[in-house]
């Protein structure tokens, strides 16, 4: 096998190390393959499948399955079969788990390319803003102490917000990770002026959590991933009170760590740092190995994200917007100021889009979809530029005022018909995507 080929086959004995099975995206990203679902890979994991053959261990890739599948698609399995014949998938599954991998050299996982061997904590906050919480804070020396011991510089922990404390659609869950040093100081070092005042005149915070460890850098977990901490975590929430994990922390096992790096993320400002903050959306593992990242499309894709499956979206905003526009309010009755696009975190767009407003009336919401699927229905930025392009068309036909770029004033009708007629062109391209593909 090549070199790539090695990379490939030590990611899937990771994988297969912990008893999980693993998607064409996260192999394309830990390898850095050149299409985001794996387009391509299939003669190199006909040679890892021979390698393995010849050398009588199990096979790696009957582990690597479509997202949100079981088994091998039938495309995979006829490369399978030509190598071991017509065999039960499921119980060659189990006996590639059941299999000592750390038995075999040539297969072990290189640390200085995946961060899975990155060390991973769990606490509780009230929220989550790094960017003016720059920080961990203790209750007193000795639970400080105890994390400094017990960890080592770089460890990431996990955010949990308190379940009676935060913002009601972010209690009990895990929301946001932060990297940390080993740099220990007074909290009041580590956030923001306005937000320590505010800390310290509110009498159910004033004077704690002033032992701090400082962090280095935070991602943003996007609201479509956000799980509860008892779904992520079980095994490591349920070895403390709830009280002792937030005001010490404690330590997630692999199994569960490997839950979390599977999310994706958006990195964000730390208050304190000079550093910039990539807001690319991209999983966890990915975002800890950004050489590894792969890359999206150049053009007409822009959004910072990586590629892969996609959401279209129909953004509005709420507020008055005949103020907004600076016209009678006659002349935008019935209307609706919107955006479209497409996103592998549409919540996340919506936010970043809204953060850069000031405070005030004006909110953007998501219109469509009206519930979000639990997975995007489309491949990839190829497929979705199809259907917002099919919108975008839409609006102009039926004489939208174009608002500069995605953004357009539209009568409500016609945003509803508008987000069908994406759909549609999306499907479309999703269907033909799907017969040309080749893995």
């Amino acid at each position: 096998m090549d070199s790539l080929q090695f990379e490939i086959a030590r990611f899937l004995a990771s994988k297969a190390a912990l008893g999980q099975r693993t998607t064409y995206q996260e192999v394309g990203e830990a390898v850095g393959w050149n299409h985001p679902n794996g387009r391509g890979l299939g003669a190199h994991l006909e040679a890892i499948l021979l390698y393995l053959a010849e050398k009588k261990l199990p096979p790696l890739t009957t582990v690597l399955v479509r997202k949100g599948e079981r088994h091998p698609h039938e495309d995979a399995m006829e490369y399978i079969r030509n190598v071991l014949g017509d065999i039960d998938i499921e119980a060659t599954q189990q006996g590639v788990f059941a299999f000592d991998w750390a038995s075999v050299p040539e297969l072990q996982p290189d640390p200085t390319k995946l961060p899975d061997g990155r060390e991973v904590w769990l606490t509780s906050f009230w929220g989550f803003n790094p960017s003016q919480w720059g920080c961990i804070g203790f209750a007193d020396e000795a639970k400080r102490n105890r994390f400094l011991t017990q960890s080592r510089p770089g460890t990431l922990v996990a955010i949990n917000v308190t379940k009676g404390k935060g913002l009601e659609d972010m209690r009990g869950k895990v929301v946001g990770v932060l990297e940390l040093s080993h740099e220990a100081g007074h909290a009041q070092n580590y956030i923001s002026g306005d937000r320590w005042r505010e800390k310290e005149l509110d009498p159910t915070s004033k004077g704690k959590w002033l032992c701090a460890v400082k962090a280095t850098r935070a991602w943003s977990i996007v609201p479509e991933d956000w799980k509860r901490v008892e779904d992520i975590f079980p095994e490591a929430y349920n070895s403390a009170h709830p009280e002792f994990i937030g005001a010490s922390g404690v330590k997630v096992g692999a199994e569960e760590a490997e839950k979390l790096l599977r999310l994706d993320v958006q990195e964000v400002h730390v208050y304190g740092s000079t550093a910039a903050a990539d807001p690319t959306i991209q999983t966890l593992k990915s975002a800890l190995s950004p050489s590894r990242a792969v890359p999206p499309p150049s053009a007409p894709y822009t959004v910072g994200e990586t590629d892969g499956p996609k959401f279209l979206y129909i953004l509005k905003l709420d507020g008055d917007i005949a103020a907004y526009l600076g016209c009678p309010a006659a002349d935008v009755e019935e209307q609706s100021i919107i955006k479209v696009g497409f996103s592998k975190s549409p919540l996340a767009r919506r936010n970043q889009i809204q953060s850069a407003y000031p405070a005030g009336s004006f909110q953007w919401q998501m219109l469509f979809p009206v519930q979000m699927p639990d997975e995007a229905p489309y491949a990839n930025a190829a497929v979705a530029i199809v259907g917002e392009d099919a919108m975008k068309k839409r609006l102009v036909d039926e004489n939208a005022k174009v608002l500069g770029g995605e953004f357009f004033l539209a009568e409500d009708w016609l945003v509803y018909k508008t987000w069908t007629a994406g759909n549609h062109a999306a499907q479309r391209a999703q269907d033909e995507y799907e017969s040309e593909s080749e893995i």
